[in-house]
């Protein structure tokens, strides 16, 4: 009995030996310490971690875990299992990220590694935070610090930073206490890295909740900070900040440029809404909320239905931790509840990969649409180089060929033939800056769609289509009459853009002359239906039935001998259309062609 009792203490004893040795084999090498060929594989891990592809970084890292395990680096070993799942999380593989935990996890309970279990815990916080779980990510996220105490000081600010982002929309008060935790660690500990991340987390969260004055505060700390220039300093926050100082100085236009340029490393979308309800535009700012609802929508979907029931099933693991190792029954039925749950997940996925064929299939003729689109631009970029090769060049040669005679030593013209060419030089090159004018008015209305309420202003209804007549009259072709009528008075008005408005009326009776030979152009203003209109009726040779439906089209002209690249009625429905207005063709006429414009006498 008495040797039965020594031989189960010497087991006793040898196995608490081997026990204390694994564990303080675990922080035998910390990175600091590393070396040689170890400090290289280190630094090829790091690099591999921020820039790697998936398989490059999947295959080191596979290698690098081996070689650490074998070295009994217990303490570099759980964290580059940690990273591991980081890594998936940071590239969207929920899966792989929740497989990389459970694994992580298992290797810590294995190993009885206790004081590393809060890697596994935050590991699993962070899944729950990528999939927007977020009471569940905070409880995880709680209970990882909880298990860190002070053994890793930097997971720790790392995590309080979490908290304060993932809590700022939620209770914008507790994500503050979680910041000043980040910030007055960090100070005691004098990590500037953390410091001025912890800074600008502070100030970003009263961006979000619209406090001006704290936000610039904390603001002016963050900068003093950086402007010390030290460098272990973290500038991943310096877009998002200059967005929010942009917004609380009223520059709303730069600051949804800069927010819309993206690397802000928080949410942009939430960013663009915040810019919006600062700035008063309740529209736009429910309409960003809503692509962004829609957006997530989609992508919450994918997620839920491929991984809720195994983030499940992982919770429930980790919660029976130490309920696995007390009661061997109860891992039997946990066992059992994961077939079934592992069952379930099989026949949600099944549903779940039918509903994402679906999308895809509809994704497929959106790219349909998209290519057939891609296949219009081509076609109209080769009609613009072709058309502004020609239209350019041949004014060029005449303006080059008179020039040359007229400054050719060996010439003898008259004075009335070189008169003759110095106009022929000036009109050329007033058709080339047409043309060019052109070209800048279709980009400009190519970028806008509506006209701020700042460059409207009243505008005299009369007097525009009186100014279009007066300066087409040096345009008009010998023989042609133009005419303005109007059944309003001089006073009449609407409001409006002076400069949009005369150009797209004087485009279409520019188009007027140029395809009427003999007859006339008339321009005549009504109202009708609370509606102003501007009738441009010519007694030309009218638009072939199969134009009518392309006369709008850009580069589309309906006679390649005319001068002009096709632009004029495209840039004039654009205009007009940002005016609140548009233009048409009226069918019924038949003596030539007969455009209309309409304009609500709103503005």
């Amino acid at each position: 009995m008495i040797r039965t009792l020594t031989s189960y203490l010497r087991i006793l004893l040898a196995v608490a030996f081997l026990a204390l040795s694994s564990v303080a084999s675990y922080a035998d090498k910390t990175v600091a310490e590393l070396t040689g060929e170890d400090r290289e594989m280190y630094d090829m891990f790091r690099h591999l971690l921020m820039n790697g592809t998936p398989e490059e970084f999947y295959s080191f890292a596979d290698e690098y875990a081996k070689n650490l395990h074998e070295k009994g680096y217990m303490m570099l070993y759980y964290k580059l299992l940690s990273n591991k799942g980081f890594y998936a999380l940071r590239h969207n593989q929920m899966f792989r990220a929740i497989q990389y935990a459970k694994d992580l996890d298992q290797e810590v309970r294995k190993d009885s590694a206790s004081d590393y279990y809060y890697l596994a815990t935050g590991l699993y916080g962070d899944v729950y935070s990528s999939s927007h779980d977020m009471a569940r990510a905070e409880r995880y996220f709680k209970q990882a610090l909880e298990e860190a105490g002070d053994r890793d000081v930097k997971f720790s600010m790392r995590v309080y930073l979490h908290l304060a982002e993932m809590l700022c929309m939620k209770d914008p008060q507790r994500a503050l206490e979680w910041a000043e935790k980040a910030i007055t660690t960090s100070k005691e500990v004098d990590n500037i890295d953390y410091l001025s991340m912890s800074l600008a987390m502070k100030a970003y969260i009263y961006y979000i909740i619209g406090d001006q004055t704290e936000f610039f505060h904390a603001y002016f700390q963050y900068t003093n900070l950086r402007k010390m220039d030290k460098p272990d300093f973290n500038y991943r926050y310096d877009n998002i900040l200059e967005v929010a100082k942009l917004t609380f100085d009223k520059k709303y236009d730069a600051a949804l440029a800069k927010a819309k340029e993206g690397n802000l490393a928080v949410d942009s979308a939430l960013a663009v809404v915040r810019i919006y309800a600062l700035k008063g535009d309740i529209d736009k700012g429910f309409e960003a909320m809503k692509s962004r609802y829609l957006e997530l929508d989609s992508i919450y979907s994918i997620i839920q239905d491929a991984n809720f029931n195994h983030l499940a099933a992982e919770t429930d693991l980790m919660r029976s931790r130490e309920e696995v190792k007390a009661n061997k029954m109860l891992s039997k039925r946990l066992r059992y509840w994961l077939f079934g749950a592992t069952a379930v997940f099989l026949f949600i996925y099944i549903m779940g990969r039918r509903r994402l064929m679906k999308k895809i299939w509809a994704r497929g003729k959106e790219l349909k649409d998209a290519l057939a689109r891609a296949e219009e631009s081509d076609r109209m970029k080769s009609t613009f180089i072709k058309s502004i090769s020609h239209e350019v060049r041949t004014p060029l040669n005449a303006v080059a060929g008179f020039t040359e005679v007229i400054c050719s030593p060996d010439n003898q013209l008259s004075d009335d033939e070189k008169r003759d060419m110095q106009v022929r030089i000036s009109s050329n090159v007033n058709l080339i800056a047409s043309i060019i004018n052109e070209l800048l008015e279709f980009s400009k209305s190519e970028s806008e769609k509506v006209v701020a309420e700042k460059e409207m202003a009243d505008v005299w209804v009369n007097n525009i289509g009186q100014m279009v007549i007066q300066e087409a009259k040096g345009k008009q072709n010998t023989g042609v009459v133009l005419q303005f009528e109007t059944d309003l008075p001089d006073d009449f008005k609407i409001r409006s853009n002076t400069y949009r408005l005369k150009t797209a009326v004087a485009h279409l009776v520019d188009n007027a002359i140029k395809f009427t030979e003999k007859g006339s152009v008339v321009l005549r203003c009504e109202l009708q239906d609370n509606h102003v209109r501007y009738i441009v009726t010519d007694t030309g040779c009218g638009i072939k039935e199969e134009d009518r439906e392309r006369i709008f089209e850009n580069f589309h002209k309906g006679d390649d001998f005319k001068v002009g690249v096709g632009l004029g009625l495209s840039i004039s429905r654009r205009m007009l259309q940002t005016l609140g207005g548009d233009v048409w063709l009226d069918t019924t006429y038949t003596n030539g062609a007969r455009f209309i414009i309409s304009l609500p006498c709103g503005g």
